[in-house]
C-alpha cells in the first residue's frame, strides 16, 4: 500500500489477548490455539486527509494463515494447501491497492482477520459458544467453518462504519468450489444492482465470476439448542456456501443493501493447467478494484 499511497493510510493493530480484551471474540476464539497470536489489521486508506471524511467503502477480509481445521481436522489432501487460506485477505488487500493506484479519491476502510486455525490444549472445541460484539451468539459445531467467525468480527466493524459498499472476500466453503470449480469466484448478494454491478466489472477485467444464491430463508438454516446460531447449516439443509453467506449476513446491520460476499474459489491452484501455472492467481483483485473506482463516481 505505501508503493501507492503511504501518506494516505494509517492503521492499527489489534492482537492477542488485546482482541479478547476489546471483544474481538471471532478472532481471539479462532487464534488461540495457535502459539502465533491472532491479529485484526484495520487499515484505514484516506486520500483526502480529512479525519472526518464518511467512508466510502469498507473491504473485509478472511486472513487464516494457516488452516488444519482444528479439532474438526482436515485430512492431508484438504491440508496441504492451506497457507492459502489467507487468500480473501490478499485479495481486498490487493483491490484496494490497484484502485488507490488508479486514483480511488475515496476514504474505504480494510479489515483483515488473521489467525491460524491450530490444534493444541488452547484451542477452541465443538460445543463452545462465542458472543460477538453486536450480541449474537454463536455455537461452534464444526472447527473447520472457522473463517466465518473471524469474518463476523470484521463486518461488525465495517457496518458501525456506516458505508455505501461493503465487500468481504473469504475463501469460505469447498461447496463453491464444488458448484463452479477452480475457475471462477463465487458472488452472494441480497442487493441484485449491486451484484449486476461487480458481475460487469469483472467482465471488464475478464476476470469470472458467477452469483450463486442467497435468500432470507437460508438465514434461518443455522438452528442451535444453546445460541442464536449455529456456525455450520442444519443436516437438512444442503446448500453450504449459500447458508455461510447467510451466517454473515447476520454481523452486517444493513445486509440487504450495499454488501457483497465473495467466496474466493479460484484465488490458488493446487496444480498448473493450461491458464494457469500452481500457486496462488490474484483472480479478484482487478474486478473488485474497478468497482470501487466505479461507485466511487
Amino acid at each position: 500500500m505505501c508503493d501507492v499511497g503511504c501518506d494516505a493510510v494509517s492503521y492499527r493493530i489489534i492482537k492477542g489477548e488485546d482482541l479478547r480484551e476489546q471483544n474481538y471474540a471471532g478472532i481471539h476464539t479462532v487464534g488461540r490455539g495457535s502459539s502465533r497470536p491472532p491479529v485484526l489489521l484495520a487499515l484505514d486508506y484516506n486520500p483526502g486527509g480529512n479525519p472526518d471524511a464518511p467512508v466510502f467503502a469498507c473491504l473485509v477480509g478472511k486472513g487464516i494463515t494457516f488452516d488444519t481445521g482444528g479439532y474438526s481436522l482436515k485430512q492431508s489432501a484438504f491440508m496441504d494447501s492451506m497457507k492459502a487460506d489467507m487468500g480473501g485477505a490478499a485479495t481486498a488487500t490487493g483491490a484496494l491497492a490497484l484502485a488507490a493506484a488508479r486514483g480511488l479519491d475515496k476514504r474505504v476502510k480494510l479489515y483483515l482477520c488473521c489467525a491460524d486455525n491450530m490444534v493444541s490444549g488452547n484451542a477452541f472445541k465443538l460445543g463452545d459458544i462465542i458472543r460477538y460484539r453486536n450480541g449474537k451468539t454463536v455455537e461452534v459445531m464444526n472447527t473447520d467453518a472457522e473463517g466465518r467467525l473471524v469474518l463476523a468480527d470484521g463486518l461488525i466493524d465495517a457496518s458501525e462504519q456506516q458505508p455505501e459498499l461493503i465487500i468481504d472476500c473469504a475463501t469460505l466453503t469447498g461447496a463453491a468450489k464444488t458448484a463452479l470449480g477452480n475457475d471462477y469466484h463465487a458472488l452472494f448478494s441480497f442487493d441484485d444492482a449491486l451484484a449486476q454491478d461487480l458481475l460487469s466489472s469483472a467482465q471488464e477485467e475478464h476476470e469470472p465470476f458467477w452469483r450463486l444464491p442467497l435468500a432470507e430463508f437460508h438465514r434461518s438454516q443455522l438452528p442451535s439448542n444453546f445460541a442464536e446460531l449455529n456456525n455450520i447449516a442444519g443436516a437438512a439443509y444442503s446448500a453450504g456456501a449459500s447458508t455461510a453467506a447467510a451466517f454473515l449476513s447476520h454481523f452486517v446491520t444493513r445486509y440487504q443493501q450495499g454488501w457483497l460476499h465473495i467466496d474466493c474459489s479460484a484465488t490458488y491452484r493446487k496444480g498448473a493447467v493450461d491458464q494457469w501455472s500452481a500457486g496462488a492467481t490474484g483472480l479478484g483483485v482487478r474486478a473488485v478494484a474497478n468497482l470501487l473506482l466505479s461507485k466511487a463516481k
